[in-house]
């Protein structure tokens, strides 16, 4: 599995920093989002979307950083 990141400002709720799960073809296979600010998480388990956007910008990450989000949402 590959595990990225990326983040931006979300207005009056801080940053929100989005963490992907995806397959060796960079399949994205289930996402989370994490707004700093409040707290506020979003589990995505089958994204429609399931191709990365913008893999420029993404930022390595890791299974245990995901997994911190993903099990939060829980």
């Amino acid at each position: 599995m590959l595990y990225y990141k990326t983040s931006q400002p979300v207005p009056g709720k801080g940053q929100a920093t989005i963490y992907y799960e995806c397959d060796d073809n960079q399949k994205v296979l289930r996402y989370v989002t994490h707004i700093d600010g409040t707290g506020e998480l979003e589990r995505v388990a089958d994204p429609i979307v399931k191709k990365l956007y913008r893999p420029d910008v993404l930022r390595d990450s890791s299974r245990e950083e995901f997994e911190q989000y993903w099990n939060q949402g829980g």
